[in-house]
């Protein structure tokens, strides 16, 4: 297993996680069970993405992919 994210926007590490699963590689979400515990200052860098070591350059890209907005949502008209 190897880290891929790290990060404290739970809703970013789920949706690259989601991502990922979408793409077929094996997910591992850690710290999420920390969320409700870290009181009024959130703590910064407590979610990691792990993955497989073989599925590690793929999950890099899609994290690059995502930061460059290729899943961006197209605006309609």
């Amino acid at each position: 297993m190897i880290a891929v994210y790290q990060g404290s926007d739970y809703f970013e590490a789920q949706l690259l996680a989601g991502l990922m699963e979408q793409a077929g590689l094996q997910v591992f979400l850690q710290g999420v069970a920390l969320q409700g515990g870290l009181g009024d200052l959130p703590a910064l860098g407590h979610l990691s993405i792990a993955v497989n070591n073989a599925d590690h350059d793929h999950a890099v890209s899609i994290i690059q992919a995502y930061e460059q907005g290729d899943y961006a949502l197209e605006d309609q008209d």
